[in-house]
């Protein structure tokens, strides 16, 4: 059935698909492209969501300590002959006597860093590499639970009587540690923690749990390596002050105090050997941007690539239209002197990108499964949520129906009389 004919049966009324599909046909090679260009699109917007809602939820982690409100710094002295104890022995001490200070302590190693020193204990003395649990620790004294922010759930906290000052050769065990719940729970899944025994690695040195506090992310809280997953917040503290030439000190402050607390503890530290340097000063949330960078990243440029996917989709279905358009135009003017309003014009330009939309999506539902099985299988992914594609579906149906809109009107606006020319 020629355009014509259809035009003059369906004036006034509801255009059936039939008569435009059978226009469709007669440029097939422009609607296949345009319709497979949907489809990829399509694929890549579904499975680039999915990824990146993915890295959002891993980015928004819990932690456990209350990164708001912590910075750390590590500071390296360059005077000789000093005794270091007394000198952090001080710096703590200057550190929380400055006004907005709730708490300082000295690590090990930051918080979250992605560095981050590892060791294993079991819940029994005899070695069993099944009950092997792979723990993320740090120290602290007395001051740690303030200065984290965490909550004691179980037992208690170390005692200042317990705090021993180590240097970096130290190889000793700790007699008592305090652990989060989850790494308790993992030793002693029936609960009952506080007070009971682990075992340090093949020495098996027990060790006494006599406090459990809640959650607090491990080093590796951004990776994804397999034997990390279920360890990300295996967390343990040592009674330990560690000190060499240099200390890292992690700062709590009251509630909107970080930025200007900051500067303050630098300029006391100075101020009381200015033969020190102050340097890798990071809030918490900077420690764990930097931690997440790889995540970001990926985020940004799979969001690059998605934009443009769209972007040239966007442009194709344009051209397409405006092809149609430019070789309709007599067809049009005719319609439109046989009585057909703009309006008309207008919806037949939009049911013909509906059914090209639909072709693309329909091809695109599997394009978008093969591409996350591969991604899934050869790069390790997660496998598609489908719920995502539903929302992939409506931003091309929104995208075709947003570009079509400016051929179709141009459409809609050539005049009856055009019917009547010649040339």
């Amino acid at each position: 059935m020629s355009f014509i004919m259809e035009v003059a049966k369906n004036s006034g009324s509801v255009m059936e698909v039939g008569p435009i599909l059978s226009a469709m046909w007669r440029n097939k090679l422009g609607a296949a492209l345009i319709a497979l260009q949907i489809a990829v699109t399509l694929a890549v917007v579904v499975n680039v969501l999915f990824i990146i809602n993915g890295r959002i939820d891993k980015i928004n982690r819990p932690v456990g300590s209350d990164t708001e409100n912590i910075f750390s710094l590590q500071t390296v002295l360059l005077s000789e002959n000093l005794n270091m104890e007394n000198v952090m022995r001080d710096d703590l001490e200057r550190i929380r006597n400055l006004p907005g200070v709730q708490a300082a302590i000295s690590l090990l190693t930051y918080l979250q860093s992605g560095s981050a020193r590892a060791e294993t204990y079991r819940a029994v003395p005899e070695i069993n590499d099944d009950m092997e649990i792979f723990t993320n620790i740090n120290y602290t004294d007395e001051f740690g639970l303030a200065a984290l922010g965490v909550e004691l759930i179980e037992g208690r906290f170390f005692r200042a009587d317990e705090i021993q000052f180590i240097t970096v050769n130290f190889n000793g065990i700790p007699p008592k540690v305090v652990v989060t719940e989850s790494l308790g729970r993992k030793f002693f899944p029936d609960g009952n923690i506080a007070g009971r025994t682990i075992y340090y690695d093949v020495q098996g040195a027990p060790v006494q749990i006599i406090g459990v506090i809640s959650d607090v992310a491990t080093g590796w809280i951004a990776r994804d390596d397999d034997f990390l997953v279920d360890s990300r917040y295996y967390f343990m503290l040592h009674p330990y002050v560690i000190y060499k030439d240099r200390a890292i000190y992690l700062v709590r402050t009251e509630p909107g105090l970080l930025a200007s607390i900051m500067p303050e503890v630098e300029a006391s530290l100075l101020a009381s050997d200015p033969n020190r340097l102050i340097q890798s000063v990071y809030t918490q949330q900077e420690i764990l941007d930097r931690s997440y960078a790889n995540d970001h990243a990926t985020m940004v440029i799979l969001s690059v690539v998605m934009v443009l996917m769209v972007i040239i989709t966007g442009l194709g279905i344009v051209g397409l239209a405006s092809f149609s358009v430019s070789q309709r135009t007599r067809q049009i003017g005719t319609r439109r002197a046989l009585g057909a309003r703009k309006r008309d014009i207008l919806r037949y330009f939009f049911i013909e990108n509906i059914l090209l939309t639909t072709m693309g999506v329909v091809l695109g539902g599997v394009l978008t499964y093969v591409v996350n099985y591969v991604l899934s299988t050869e790069f390790g992914g997660d496998k598609l949520d489908f719920s995502y594609y539903p929302s992939g579906v409506l931003i091309l149906y929104v995208l075709g129906l947003v570009a079509v809109f400016g051929p179709a009107r141009r459409a809609s606006m050539i005049a009856p009389a055009i019917a009547t020319r010649t040339v």
